[in-house]
């Protein structure tokens, strides 16, 4: 205990006889005993206090560079969608450039739309 040997243990004891008499030596073990109990409790809780917030330190470190590593992974996928969306846009800008190919229609189709005109005007010229 404390690096005593027995002949310092003795030795305190018998100045503990001295000063403070056999009558109230009992009490006063048990009154420094009950001190020591209490003062390692209380370096045992401040310990335990301690490594939970060293813990706790420990986790809110993991929680940013967690935290780090998305907004790198989000930065790098915007920046693949961006270049995506421009090459798509690219190619809608070089599709619009590109000249029509005009739809042909059947001659049958021409004259039939022809007469239905020439009907129309007919008809409202007769009214």
């Amino acid at each position: 205990m404390f690096g005593m040997g027995f002949m310092e243990i003795f030795l305190v004891l018998m100045v503990g006889i001295i000063a403070l008499g056999p009558e109230k030596l009992p009490s006063a073990v048990v009154d420094i005993a009950k001190f020591f109990k209490k003062f390692k409790n209380s370096i045992d809780n401040a310990k335990s206090a301690l490594d939970t917030e060293l813990k706790i330190s420990d986790m809110k470190q993991q929680a940013n560079d967690f935290k780090a590593s998305i907004s790198d992974v989000t930065n790098t996928v915007r920046a693949d969608l961006g270049s995506i969306n421009s090459d798509r846009i690219m190619e809608d800008i070089n599709m619009d450039n590109k000249p029509k190919e005009k739809i042909a229609i059947p001659q049958k189709k021409i004259k039939k739309r022809k007469k239905k005109k020439e009907k129309n005007i007919t008809n409202t010229e007769e009214a």
